[in-house]
């Protein structure tokens, strides 16, 4: 066979047809990796933005006796979440258009473990208790929109 850029519109449209014909040829736990891979094109878009880390800052390297709440803050998809660790605790606040419509809530996400959800109040606060340490991540559900923060390590 000839390199594919030396074959004619007809012929490369023939082989694709023959490629897309062999339907077996493609099992299914490469058809599962490939929709795994196609999910990962907008995954730029859909990751909130990391806006502060209050343990990024550079007095924060730095011992201090006044330790305080680490606060972080995301914004994406037209919302913008606030949260504050103090402790076990995670408290936050949702702040957008669609916040103040009943139905908005947080949940919180862990690997391996089911996630959490806490309903959003009027105002944008909710509250999870008892979090602890490790990798989490947060998802906001706001109507038609959604919040979706990368993994952070409290």
């Amino acid at each position: 066979m000839s390199e594919w850029d030396e074959l004619s519109d007809d012929e490369l449209v023939a082989l694709v047809g023959e490629a897309v014909a062999e339907t077996d040829a493609v099992s299914d736990r490469r058809r599962e990796a490939a929709r795994g891979a196609f999910a990962w094109r907008s995954v730029d878009e859909e990751l909130a933005e990391l806006l502060h880390d209050s343990a990024l800052e550079a007095s924060a390297a730095v011992r201090s006796s006044a330790e305080g709440p680490r606060t972080l803050s995301y914004a994406g998809a037209g919302l913008t979440l606030e949260l504050e660790i103090d402790g076990a605790d995670v408290l936050g606040e949702v702040v957008g258009a669609e916040v103040g419509a009943t139905g908005v809530s947080v949940a919180l996400q862990r690997p391996g473990v089911d996630e959490v959800t806490a309903p959003v109040d009027a105002a944008g606060f909710f509250r999870f208790a008892a979090v602890g340490q490790g990798s989490v991540r947060f998802v906001v559900s706001a109507g038609e929109s959604s919040l979706t923060t990368p993994w952070v390590t409290l």
